[in-house]
């Protein structure tokens, strides 16, 4: 049997964006493995952003009312297991290398029919396994990548579909319009199963409604105007929804960004719309935390997960709101295969940043620094300054933040990860 950090050597190997296997082999080695999502109750949650945030709202108040829930999500921070979660706690070492092992084993002989797994769908059956084996009253079901191709779609009758907010992103995979990547992400509506979505963006949602027309599953819409938020500061936000099916219920959530206010929305309708028994609901909201999503991880230092151009929108939107006495400053890395260039003029021209630190992250994927540099600097005219590494940038950006200053943290869901690594170790 592999160690567990040779099992994450073999998924790392596997290439994140080659071209996807078919559902039909991800169905076929769902029945190699004995159909193990068979029996299982899912919550199926599609979107550009927002999605995981979602499912964490979702699962919080299933687990409340003394549901065994499980969740599954992508990406991981920092550890593979982040990604298998049994009422919040991440699945044990030992599980993981089970489930790997039993796929790993179907392609080492014996199945030749079977094409090898893409490195999500691999994880995904990992988690259909793992949940099975757990006996779980529900699953949470994260999609990776669109919808309609993605490895989760072959689940056939989830109990309720979610589709959070839509703008572009993967473009060279899903289309290079609201309405197209909408058209991916609507896949995963089944007939007669309900389908929660947000409306916001009304070419996105003409298509989604279209789509929930011809499957006859009944629809309903979610968006800002359905919310009134009656406090947002550095304390956190709260809101209550206009439809009295809610009875005027303050709900806050533990976030200063406005943007929780509708992810926990959508969980809220779903969850009314597919379990209306359900009870607290407001409390469950109150408790729940998404790591890297405006999370406060030191006093004065948010760390969010905003990766593309809408995220980068939503996560300013917020920083101007937060009063500060002092400057602003931010630490940023990306990705390569982001429109990185309009993510940054939309942080200088969009912001007051009195200096700005990039960082190297260890990731394959990460956007070298000194590309990061050069293109900032055609935006800018404040401080910027380039590090070798995620750990150096967090001690620099430390270093030049004052007592009433803020420091922001954003670009990418992998700095997440890297940053709380880099805090763990600070002296």
């Amino acid at each position: 049997m592999m160690t567990y950090i040779e099992a994450e050597n073999y998924l790392n190997d596997i290439p994140r964006f080659s071209k996807k296997t078919t559902p039909e082999n991800t169905k076929a080695i769902l029945a190699a493995l004995g159909h193990p999502e068979s029996g299982q109750k899912f919550i199926h949650v599609a979107g550009t952003n927002g999605k995981g945030s979602v499912c964490a709202y979702t699962a919080q108040a299933l687990e409340d009312n003394g549901y065994k829930v499980a969740m599954f999500t992508s990406p991981h921070l920092v550890r593979i297991n982040e990604r298998f979660k049994i009422n919040g706690q991440d699945i044990d070492d030992e599980t993981m290398l089970k489930a790997f092992h039993q796929v790993y084993d179907l392609f080492q002989g014996g199945h030749p029919e079977l094409e090898h797994a893409s490195y999500f769908e691999f994880i995904f059956l990992m988690g259909m396994l793992i949940f099975s084996w757990e006996k779980v009253d529900y699953t949470v079901l994260e999609v990776g990548l669109g919808g309609r191709m993605d490895a989760t779609n072959v689940i056939e009758k989830p109990e309720v579909c979610v589709i959070a907010s839509i703008s572009l992103d993967h473009t060279e995979f899903l289309g290079d319009t609201p309405a197209q990547i909408a058209s991916e992400k609507a896949g995963i509506i089944k007939a007669g199963v309900p389908v929660i979505y947000d409306a916001n963006d009304a070419e996105a949602a003409a298509v989604i409604a279209a789509k929930a027309v011809e499957m006859g599953s009944p629809a309903y819409p979610v968006s800002r105007e359905d919310l009134v938020i009656t406090r947002a500061d550095n304390d956190g936000v709260t809101y209550h929804f206009k439809d009295k099916a809610f009875d005027e219920t303050e709900y806050s959530v533990r976030s200063v960004a406005t943007y929780q206010a509708m992810n926990s929305a959508l969980a809220l309708t779903a969850l009314k719309v597919a379990f209306p028994g359900l009870k607290d609901l407001a409390a469950s909201v109150g408790k729940t935390q998404w790591g890297g999503r405006m999370e406060q991880i030191l006093p004065g230092v948010y760390l969010d997960g905003g990766h593309n151009a809408d995220g980068i929108a939503k996560f300013l939107e917020t920083a101007h709101r937060l009063t500060c006495p002092g400057k602003k400053y931010l630490l940023f890395s990306v990705v390569v295969e982001k429109d990185y260039d309009k993510m940054m003029a939309e942080l200088c021209e969009k912001s007051d940043f009195a200096g700005i630190v990039l960082a190297q992250m260890e990731s394959y994927r990460a956007l070298n620094v000194k590309e990061m540099y050069d293109t900032f600097v055609k935006h800018t005219d404040v401080p910027v300054v380039a590090c070798g590494s995620v750990a150096e940038g967090v001690k620099r950006a430390l270093s030049l933040k004052g007592q009433d200053d803020l420091l922001f943290i954003a670009g990418s869901l992998y700095l997440v990860g890297e940053v709380k690594e880099a805090v763990k170790n600070l002296d």
